[in-house]
């Protein structure tokens, strides 16, 4: 069993993305007037995101990619600045716009005014990292970005008269889901140099941590989806 999730763990982690995203599609009329929508374009994001990525390892010849790799995207920096980048700043906005209270949207716009500029300043000193290594900097800023909105949202619900309904706010189940991503995922990526085909029982261990991480936070995402009830702002 342990073999066979190793060995499929694109394929299911593909099939949990296409379960949030449909499950997004399916509820995207009855959170019209809320902004869990905005979240739901932002598994429609990761879902395209994750179908190129799939598409440089399996289709490396398909026309798309060529044409990609013609300008220079491969695996790695498509993943760095449309998954690093781009989600954080997709996180951000929508923490943004589920925050009530003007000074805490106002911290959220300084993290991501902050966010921006070390990621572009990184990426424009050190071209050569971020287009061939999968540097550890990211990940500890979309950690502390992420922490950052979901501390500010949890204090302003529990400041709120809404905290009896919580469970049933999408934002709950949206927040619980990237907090443990990050908080599980954020450590292994440390033990990278381990990384390698000498050490196959490490990249099986990541392989599976991942996995979990990535069922846990997709399970929070479409069961907070069907649960939750709409807030219309």
């Amino acid at each position: 069993m342990i073999e066979f999730l190793a060995k499929n763990f694109n394929f299911i982690t593909y099939s949990l993305e296409f379960l949030a995203a449909l499950t997004g599609v399916a509820c995207l009329n009855k959170y019209r007037n809320s902004t869990t929508r905005y979240f739901i374009f932002f598994l429609f994001y990761i879902f395209f995101i994750e179908i190129i990525g799939a598409l440089l390892v399996y289709a490396p010849n398909s026309f798309p990619i060529h044409l990609l790799r013609s300008i220079g995207v491969n695996i790695i920096n498509w993943y760095n600045v449309f998954w690093f980048f781009g989600s954080i700043l997709f996180i951000m906005f929508y923490f943004h716009a589920l925050l009530k209270l003007e000074p805490y949207k106002r911290l959220v716009k300084i993290i991501g005014v902050l966010f921006c500029i070390m990621m572009l300043g990184h990426f424009t000193l050190y071209f050569d990292v971020f287009t061939t290594l999968h540097p550890k900097m990211y990940q500890f800023l979309g950690l502390s970005a992420t922490f950052i909105c979901i501390t500010l949202y949890f204090i302003e619900f529990l400041q709120s008269d809404s905290i009896l309904s919580i469970f049933k706010t999408f934002g709950f189940y949206a927040s619980i889901g990237l907090l443990f991503w990050w908080l599980i995922i954020t450590p292994v990526i440390f033990f990278d140099f381990y990384n390698t085909v000498a050490d196959w029982n490490f990249v099986n261990l990541k392989r599976l941590i991942f996995l979990f991480a990535n069922i846990f936070m997709y399970t929070c995402f479409t069961v907070g989806l069907i649960i939750s009830k709409p807030v219309n702002d």
